[in-house]
């Protein structure tokens, strides 16, 4: 076994110097083998763990990336819909409180197909297909909202 491959040449040169340097150990060839490849195994152990140490670090700052790189585009994609959140809650606030000094309630789902119907005027940032949806979820949380001005 060439042990050149295995180890490094410091560690080549320390051992031959212990070797010359140690009467007992410069004539026992077969304890020599033995460190030898006891060093050999350690460094291949050394080897592995540092692979998958390398490894374990290396998704970790892959992983860290995506996030940090979702939650930008979380915040741009945000401000694209923020005038358009603010201009349909004034809307809806206002059809909200209508509605109670009428004595009646005003359901998410009753305000999305009143304001498809009536505001053809506004641009709906989100897709066509999903536009009813999205709308939905987001009367849903203005009413929530509302009624916590009211109670609280």
């Amino acid at each position: 076994m060439d042990y050149k491959e295995f180890l490094p040449p410091r560690a080549l040169r320390k051992f031959d110097a212990i070797c010359l340097h140690d009467e007992y150990l410069h004539q026992n060839k077969e304890l020599q083998q033995q460190l030898l490849d006891c060093m050999v195994d350690m460094m291949n152990e050394a080897r592995e763990e540092w692979t998958e140490l390398h490894a374990t670090t290396l998704d970790a700052v892959i992983k860290t990336h995506h996030k940090e790189k979702a939650h930008k585009g979380a915040v741009v994609r945000d401000k694209k819909y923020a005038e358009f959140r603010e201009n349909f809650t004034k809307i809806q606030q206002e059809k909200y409180e209508f509605a109670l000094q009428n004595g009646s309630k005003l359901t998410a789902n009753s305000f999305v197909d009143w304001f498809l119907a009536n505001k053809t005027d506004i641009q709906i940032p989100y897709v066509e297909q999903n536009q009813k949806n999205k709308l939905r979820q987001l009367a849903q949380q203005n009413n929530r909202e509302f009624k916590k001005l009211l109670l609280g």
